[in-house]
């Protein structure tokens, strides 16, 4: 709760939670936070982290860095390569350890079993969970070996840690998301092709974005002033569940809707959703 950017629902009403995390901006190009372009921009995101190590925080006071390599609740943004390269050559510059967090991105979703892979960064620790245990609760911490075992003897566990189902679950899951990989690639571009092929018919839509089966459709109320369309996304959602397709929002502005179909889906099924949510669009528009 203390990392979480989202206060609302989340943390709400908790107090100061957070007061050793401190955040920099993500590389969120289409509403970028200082107002530049990529890739003329320079990848400023990345020069306000150094900046924030040389004048607000001490590297050495840094315990770790952590970023999701796609960003889940933030409204699935995919950041450019030079971005996660960046911070990771901070954090190897600086002596910080880099940690992924994979909770929504990982076990086959992009078409990698890590979204990481797609960005060539190798972190120092990868944390997971939500598909990982197959609809049964787990989470996993995935850390190079001389950071695991430094830590002492029980220092790693917990009253739930470890328990047999659900690992049973999630080997099952691994060995089934392994093989699904090159599907989920082939069904990704199908999703990727329709929804661009809607951008080019709704002005509703103001921006696409995702890799492999994990892809956000963000809705503006106008694409100059990129007004978030929160109502409207809202009720596009509604129109969607009456008509048997249950997919989800996101976004700090409300404004998000994710695209997070199973990896096994079938194309006909995945058409026919895709059929649904446009149909959605065009009665709003």
């Amino acid at each position: 709760m203390s990392l979480t950017g989202s206060v609302w629902p989340y943390k709400y009403g908790f107090g100061p939670l957070d007061s050793s995390v401190h955040r920099t901006p993500y590389a969120y190009c289409y509403r970028c936070s200082f107002g530049l372009e990529y890739p003329s921009c320079n990848m400023r995101c990345v020069e306000y982290v150094k900046d924030t190590l040389e004048v607000h925080l001490s590297p050495d006071d840094v315990a770790a860095m952590i970023v999701e390599p796609i960003q889940g609740e933030g409204g699935f943004i995919v950041p450019p390569k030079e971005f996660l390269q960046g911070l990771k050559k901070i954090c190897d510059e600086n002596g910080i350890l880099l940690i992924v967090d994979e909770a929504q991105s990982g076990m086959g979703r992009t078409g990698k079993m890590f979204a990481i892979e797609h960005f060539d960064v190798a972190p120092e620790i990868i944390t997971m969970a939500k598909s990982l245990g197959g609809g049964l609760p787990l989470a996993a911490v995935i850390g190079r070996e001389d950071i695991m075992d430094s830590v002492h003897v029980g220092g790693l566990g917990g009253t739930f840690g470890g328990n047999p189902l659900s690992c049973v679950a999630g080997l099952a899951t691994i060995e089934n998301a392994q093989k699904l990989l090159g599907i989920t690639e082939r069904l990704g571009k199908i999703l990727m092709r329709r929804l661009k092929e809607m951008y080019e018919k709704y002005e509703i839509i103001g921006d696409i974005r995702g890799i492999g089966l994990m892809v956000g459709v963000e809705l503006v109320k106008d694409r100059e002033t990129k007004e978030p369309a929160k109502e409207e996304r809202n009720q596009i959602l509604s129109e969607c569940h009456k008509n048997g397709l249950i997919i989800i929002g996101a976004g700090v502005y409300k404004n998000v809707v994710r695209f997070l179909p199973p990896l096994n889906i079938d194309e006909e099924l995945l058409n026919k959703g895709l059929d649904i949510f446009e149909t959605a669009i065009k009665k709003l528009t």
